[in-house]
C-alpha cells in the first residue's frame, strides 16, 4: 500500500493467499482480495482489526472484483465463464448467485467467455470484460441477456478490442477499459472510442504497455496500470486542458451544515502567537506559519503532529499559497519587503515579487500571476510568474488612496481569483467583500452593508473563499466569525456564540481553508491556534421533496419529431412549459413504456439546435432505466421540458413525477405533427452531381422547391434506404457554392462550410494550388477592373512589376549566354536556354493572371476558350517553370564534372551533351505532367430562370457559374503530390551536392599542391570562393517553399478569409525565374566579362 504521494510502500500487509489476481477497496479500507487459485475462496481483510476473513467460496480465480452500493460482492469467474455474487451482509455464507453467464462459453448474449474485469453502477447494472469475445458486455440489473457495448458485436462499433481484461466507468458513464492482447487503454466521449495510454505498440518504454491487465483512477484524474508483462505499474498523468487548481472548492448541499463545536487543530505551542497564515491542498495537505520561529509548518493529511518543518531567511509570515506543484509562496515583506518561493523540486527559495510593506493576501491564479494584498497601500498588486525579469507589480485593484468608491479599498486583507480572472477582496475597512470583474477597475459590492442585495454586515472582513458554486465563505474577523452565501443570503456558519475561546467561539479570525471533504480550517488569531470544524455531510437531506404534481401523456407516430443529436435520427418529442411559484430544487422523474430521456430548457426549446438553452439532460439516472432530473428553478422564469426517447422512433405512455418544496404548474406545448405533402423519388447514377464539400466530392443531388401558404415551424425529414443529406436554401441552390443561400443543413450549416469556391476548394486537399482557386471568390463578375477590390487591382499591379522585372533578367541573361565566350562549355548553354525559359515562365504567368481575371470578369467568355484555358496554361506553366530548375541543377552537375575530371574535361562533349539534354528536358518534364491534361476539366452550372423578377427575360435572369478543377483519383493524387515534391525539391537537392562536391574536390586538389595549408584551411577557403553554389539553391529553394507549403495543407482551406496568406506565397513562388542574372552572372567574373563584352558590341552596333 501507497498513501497518497508517496514514493515507497507504506503498508506491507501478510496473509494466508497465494497468486491473488484481482481486489477490491470498500470505504471503509476494508481489502476484497482474489485467493482463488488454491484456496478457492475470496478474502476479506478488516481494516479495523487487521484480520482476514473468507466472504466468498468459488471454484476458480476471480480475475475480477467488485462490492456494489448495496453490499453485493461479485467475482468474474474466468475459467467457468460466469460472474457470480453474493451479499457479504449475510450472516451464513450460502451459495453464490449467478450475476452473468451460463457457464458454457460462448458469444450469445447470455454467454460469456473468460470474463476478467467488471464494474457495477450505481443502478447496478454490471459490465463485464468479455476477454475471449473480445467485447465488453452490459447486464442491466435483473436481466440475463447482456447488452454488447463496446467491440465484437456491437450495435455501433467504433473500435476494435483483443481480450478486454479491465474496465471503469467515470461519473459521465464514459467507459475506459484495459485492451490487453492490443497492449493499450481505451476510453469513450461523445466522439466514441479512443486510444489514451499505450497508443505506441507493445513495448517498455514510458509510452507502451506490454499486457496490462488492470487500472484505476486516482481523485486527480491520473491513471494507474499495471503493467504486467514489464513487471511495474505505471502511473499516467491526465492532462487538463487549461489548468489544475491547488485549493478545494467544495460543492456544498443547499442545507450544508458544520459542526458548531470546532477541533484545536493546532495550538500554541505549534503555530506561535497570533497565527494568520493557512492553506489546506487538494491532497490534504495544511500549510501554517509560526511568526514567533519564523517557519513553515506543514501537516499531511490525517497527520495530528506536523510532518515537515521549512525554514529560510524570512521574518513575519502573514500569508502563504500552494500551487499544484507544490511550490510555497510566502509573504516576506514586513521586513525584507518581498515575496518568496519555495520550490518544491529544489527545495530552495527564490525572490518573485518585490512589495513594500505587507502583503496580507497572497493568491495564484491559474494563469500563474501572482497577486499580493497590500493593506498599507489600500492596493491589490500582480505580477506574472513566468516573466523572466522581475519587472514593476501592475494594479489589480485600488487607487491607492483608502476610500469607499468603487474602485478603491481600505487596507485589504483576503483576496481570491477564480478561473475566470474575477478577483474578490475582503476590503477590511470598508466592512465589504468588494468583486473586480476581469479588466475592470471598479469593484462590485457583493457581501457587506453597500452591497445590493444586503443580507448580513460584516465588520473587517479579512479571508476569503469562493466554492465550487461560486457562492462565498467570508472571515468576518471583527464579528469573530465565519459567514458564508446560499440559495437564501447570507448565514452564520461557525463561531455564532460571540468572541471567545470555547470550541464554538473564535477571537479574530484572519483566514480560512478547505479540505477535501468540506471541513473548515481557521487561524484562531487572538486564541493562538488553527481550529477544524467537520462538515456534517448527514443533514445534506432534501426536506423539501414533497410530492407537487404529475403528469401523463404518450409519445406517438403524430409527435412532433426533432433530431437530438448526429447519431440518432426521427426522435418523437413532447414539450412541456414549467413554471414554479418559489425559486428552490424541484426533481423530475420519468416513468412509463417508453426508454424516458428528459431534457430541461431555458426560457424556450428550439427542436432545430437542441443544446441552445439547454441547462440539463438525463438518461437513465432514476429507477427502471428512466430519467431522473434534479435541478434548481427560479420564480418568475420559464422553462421547458422535454420528453423523448433513448431509441430513435420508440411510442409510448410516459409518467412525470415532480418533486419540489412548492406548488409546479405544467402546460403541453407541443402539439400533433399534420402530414402536409410527401415526396417521393431516388437518386441515380444519371442524377446532376456536386461537391458537397471537401471530403465527399461528386455527390448525386436532387432539388425541390418549396412554397408555403402559412408562415410558421415546418419539419422535413426523410426515409430511405440511403445516407441522405438534406439542405434548405434561400431563393437559389449553386452547387458551385454550396454555402451560398445556405439556410439549414441536417447535421447544422457548418457541414456546408467548406464548398468550392467560396471558404474552401475542395481540390485544395490534393497537390497544386492554383490561381483559379485564390482569385475565384474575390473577383466579381461584370465589373471593370477599376471596380475590383483592392486585392486584386494590386495583384494586377505586382503582376505586372514582376513580368517587367522578369523580363529585364532575361533580356541581361541572354545578352551574356549568347556570347560565344560563354558557350565555350555546357554551362553557358544551359545558362542560355534558362534566360529563354525564365522569360516564358513569367510571360505565361502574366498570361495566366490576366486570363483568369478576365474571364472571370468578363462572363459571357467563349465556353470553349475557357476550356482551353484550363486545359492547357496550368500545365504549360508548370512546365516552364519546373524546366528553369533542372537547367540551374545540370549547370550545378558541369560544374562537379568540370572539378572532377580537371585538364581531362572535354569541351566539345559536354556541349554536345548540353544540346541533347535542352532538347529532351521538356519531353520528360511534360510527361510527368501528361494527367493535368487528362484530369483538367470545366464545371459549368447554369441557374434557373428568375421568374419571379417581370423587368427583365427569362434569359437576362440566368446565371453562369464556370469553375477550372481537377478531379483526381487517390492514387493519381498520390502520383501529382511525388510530382510536385520530385521538380521542387530535387533540383535544390543536385544543386546543393554539386556545390559541396566542389568545395571539398577543390580543396583537396590544392592541398596537394600547397602543404603549407592544413585541408580545413583550403575547405573554408573554397566555401569563401565558391558559397554562392550554396546560398543559390537555397535561395531559389526558400522562394519554391510557400507555394510548397500552401499546395500540401491538408483539409479545407478558408481563402476567402486569408486571400493574401495563399496570393502573397503564389506570387513569391514565382520569383526564381527573375533572378537568373542576379544568381549566377552578378557573382561570376567570366560571366561578368562576357556581359560586359556582349554589352558593349551591342551599344557600339547601335547608332548614336
Amino acid at each position: 500500500m501507497w498513501q497518497e504521494e508517496s514514493v515507497n510502500p507504506a503498508k506491507f500487509i501478510h496473509g494466508n493467499f497465494t497468486e491473488p489476481w484481482s481486489l477490491f477497496v470498500t470505504s471503509n479500507d476494508d481489502i476484497y482480495i482474489d485467493d482463488g487459485t488454491e484456496n478457492r475462496r475470496v478474502q476479506k481483510w478488516i481494516a479495523e482489526t487487521n484480520n482476514f476473513i473468507s466472504v466468498m467460496n468459488v471454484n476458480s480465480v476471480c480475475f475480477g472484483l467488485f462490492v456494489d452500493n448495496n453490499d453485493t460482492l461479485y467475482c468474474s469467474m474466468h475459467n467457468h465463464h460466469q460472474v457470480v455474487k453474493r451479499s457479504i451482509n449475510d450472516a451464513v455464507m450460502t451459495s453464490n448467485r449467478v450475476a452473468a453467464g451460463t457457464g458454457i462459453p460462448g458469444s450469445d448474449p447470455n454467454q460469456l467467455s473468460v470474463p476478467r474485469g467488471i464494474f457495477v453502477d450505481i443502478n447496478l447494472d454490471l459490465y463485464v470484460a468479455d476477454c475471449e469475445n473480445d467485447r465488453v458486455q452490459l447486464f442491466q440489473s435483473g436481466e440475463s441477456n447482456g447488452i454488447t457495448m463496446v467491440g465484437s458485436g456491437s450495435v455501433n462499433p467504433t473500435i476494435a478490442l483483443f481480450c478486454p481484461s479491465g474496465i471503469i466507468l467515470d461519473a459521465e458513464k464514459n467507459l475506459f477499459m484495459v485492451d490487453n492482447i492490443n497492449h493499450r487503454i481505451v476510453g469513450s466521449d461523445v466522439n466514441g472510442f479512443r486510444c489514451l495510454v499505450g497508443c505506441y505498440g507493445v513495448g517498455s518504454q514510458s509510452n507502451q504497455l506490454n499486457y496490462p491487465f488492470s487500472f484505476s483512477f486516482d481523485r486527480s484524474g491520473n491513471m494507474f496500470v499495471t503493467d504486467r508483462a514489464n513487471g511495474r505499474i505505471q502511473k499516467f498523468l491526465l492532462m487538463k486542458g487549461s489548468f489544475a487548481l491547488s485549493f478545494n472548492q467544495p460543492k456544498f448541499c443547499p442545507t450544508a451544515t458544520w459542526n458548531s463545536n470546532g477541533i484545536t487543530f493546532a495550538n500554541q505551542s505549534i503555530v506561535g502567537n497570533y497565527p494568520t497564515a493557512l492553506f489546506v491542498s487538494t491532497n490534504n495537505t495544511i500549510y501554517s506559519t509560526n511568526q514567533v520561529n519564523n517557519t513553515i509548518v506543514i501537516w499531511q493529511e490525517e497527520s495530528a503532529n506536523p510532518t515537515k518543518i521549512l525554514f529560510g531567511n524570512f521574518t513575519k509570515l502573514s500569508s502563504v499559497f500552494v500551487t499544484s506543484n507544490g511550490d510555497i509562496y510566502i509573504d516576506d515583506s514586513r521586513e525584507n519587503g518581498r515575496v518568496q518561493k519555495w520550490i518544491a523540486e529544489t527545495s530552495t527559495f527564490v525572490t518573485v515579487m518585490n512589495v513594500q510593506p505587507l502583503c496580507w493576501g497572497l493568491f495564484v491564479d491559474i494563469n500563474d500571476t501572482l497577486y499580493c494584498s497590500m493593506p498599507d497601500r489600500d492596493q491589490v498588486v500582480k505580477r506574472s510568474i513566468n516573466d523572466a525579469v522581475m519587472t514593476s507589480n501592475r494594479v489589480a485593484a485600488g487607487t491607492g488612496i483608502p476610500g469607499s468608491d468603487p474602485n478603491q479599498l481600505r487596507r485589504p486583507h483576503g483576496i481570491f481569483v477564480d478561473i475566470n480572472f474575477d478577483l474578490s477582496v475582503a476590503d477590511c475597512e470598508n466592512d465589504r467583500v468588494q468583486l473586480f470583474q476581469s479588466g475592470e477597475s471598479k469593484g462590485i459590492t457583493v457581501a457587506g452593508k453597500t452591497s445590493l442585495k444586503p443580507t448580513i454586515e460584516l465588520n473587517c472582513p479579512s479571508g476569503i473563499i469562493l466554492d465550487a458554486e461560486k457562492y462565498l465563505f467570508i472571515v468576518d474577523k471583527g464579528n469573530h466569525r465565519i459567514v458564508g452565501s446560499g440559495l437564501n443570503g447570507f448565514r452564520c456558519l461557525v463561531g455564532c456564540y460571540g468572541m471567545g475561546s470555547q470550541s464554538n467561539q473564535l477571537n479574530s479570525p484572519f483566514s480560512l481553508s478547505f479540505d477535501r471533504y468540506g471541513n473548515i480550517f481557521i487561524t484562531d488569531t487572538d486564541n493562538h491556534r488553527i481550529q477544524k470544524f467537520k462538515y456534517l455531510k448527514k443533514y445534506c437531506v432534501n426536506t423539501f421533496s414533497l410530492l407537487q404534481k404529475t403528469y401523463s401523456s404518450s409519445l406517438t407516430e403524430i409527435s412532433q419529431i426533432y433530431y437530438r443529436d448526429c447519431d440518432k435520427q426521427n426522435f418523437y418529442y413532447e414539450s412541456i412549459q414549467v413554471k414554479v411559484i418559489e425559486s428552490g430544487y424541484y426533481t423530475f422523474r420519468g416513468t412509463g413504456d417508453i426508454d424516458g430521456y428528459g431534457s430541461v430548457y431555458k426560457n424556450k426549446f428550439n427542436p432545430l439546435d437542441p443544446s441552445e438553452n439547454l441547462l440539463k439532460t438525463d438518461d437513465d439516472s432514476g429507477f427502471d432505466a428512466q430519467f431522473k432530473l434534479d435541478i434548481h428553478l427560479d420564480v418568475n422564469m420559464t422553462y421547458v421540458l422535454v420528453v423523448t426517447t433513448f431509441d430513435s422512433k420508440e411510442t409510448g405512455k410516459f409518467l412525470i413525477v415532480v418533486l419540489g418544496k412548492s406548488k409546479v404548474l405544467l402546460e403541453r406545448l407541443s402539439t400533433a405533427v399534420n402530414m402536409q405533402f410527401m415526396h417521393s423519388s431516388s437518386l441515380t447514377d444519371d442524377s446532376l452531381t456536386y461537391y458537397r464539400d471537401c471530403q465527399v466530392p461528386q455527390c448525386h443531388y436532387e432539388t425541390s422547391q418549396i412554397h408555403v401558404n402559412t408562415t410558421g415551424l415546418y419539419v422535413l425529414w426523410s426515409e430511405s434506404n440511403i445516407n441522405a443529406y438534406g439542405y434548405i436554401y434561400k431563393n437559389d441552390f449553386n452547387p458551385l457554392k454550396p454555402s451560398e443561400n445556405l439556410l439549414l443543413s441536417h447535421d447544422g450549416a457548418e457541414e456546408s462550410s467548406c464548398v468550392i469556391g467560396d471558404q474552401c476548394n475542395f481540390y485544395i486537399k490534393g497537390i497544386g494550388l492554383t490561381l483559379d482557386d485564390i482569385l475565384r471568390d474575390e473577383l466579381q463578375p461584370n465589373t471593370v477592373l477599376n471596380n475590383q477590390s483592392f486585392s486584386i487591382k494590386l495583384s494586377a499591379g505586382l503582376t505586372i512589376i514582376m513580368f517587367v522585372a522578369g523580363l529585364i533578367n532575361s533580356v541581361l541573361s541572354f545578352i551574356t549566354f549568347q556570347h560565344k565566350d560563354s558557350q565555350q562549355v555546357g554551362c553557358g548553354m544551359y545558362l542560355l536556354a534558362s534566360s529563354i525559359t525564365s522569360l516564358l515562365a513569367i510571360s505565361m504567368f502574366l498570361i495566366k493572371f490576366w486570363f483568369v481575371v478576365l474571364t472571370h470578369i468578363n462572363v459571357s467568355t467563349s465556353l470553349s476558350v475557357l476550356r482551353g484555358g484550363c486545359a492547357s496554361i496550368e500545365p504549360i506553366l508548370k512546365l516552364f517553370l519546373y524546366l528553369d530548375g533542372w537547367l540551374n541543377a545540370c549547370v550545378a552537375v558541369e560544374r562537379a564534372v568540370l572539378i572532377f575530371k580537371g585538364v581531362k574535361f572535354d569541351k566539345n562533349k559536354s556541349r554536345c551533351i548540353a544540346r541533347r539534354t535542352i532538347l529532351i528536358l521538356p519531353f520528360c518534364i511534360l510527361g510527368t505532367l501528361i494527367h493535368e491534361l487528362a484530369y483538367r476539366r470545366l464545371f459549368v452550372y447554369e441557374t434557373a430562370p428568375d421568374t419571379t423578377n417581370m423587368n427583365k427575360t427569362n434569359e437576362d435572369t440566368i446565371k453562369r457559374y464556370v469553375s477550372c478543377i481537377t478531379r483526381y483519383s487517390p492514387s493519381i493524387q498520390d502520383y501529382n503530390t511525388a510530382v510536385l515534391f520530385f521538380h521542387l525539391v530535387s533540383p535544390f537537392i543536385v544543386n546543393l551536392f554539386s556545390a559541396l562536391f566542389i568545395i571539398i574536390r577543390g580543396a583537396q586538389q590544392r592541398s596537394l599542391a600547397r602543404i603549407n595549408q592544413s585541408f580545413k584551411e583550403h575547405v573554408q577557403e573554397q566555401f569563401r570562393e565558391h558559397k554562392q553554389l550554396i546560398i543559390s539553391p537555397i535561395v531559389l529553394l526558400v522562394l519554391s517553399i510557400p507555394r510548397l507549403i500552401i499546395s500540401l495543407l491538408p483539409g479545407c482551406a478558408k481563402i476567402s478569409e486569408n486571400l493574401w496568406l495563399y496570393l502573397g506565397p503564389y506570387f513569391i513562388s514565382f520569383t526564381p525565374p527573375m533572378l537568373i542574372f542576379l544568381i549566377f552572372v552578378f557573382p561570376s567574373e567570366l560571366y561578368m566579362k562576357a556581359f560586359k563584352q556582349s554589352f558593349n558590341r551591342i551599344r557600339r552596333r547601335t547608332p548614336p
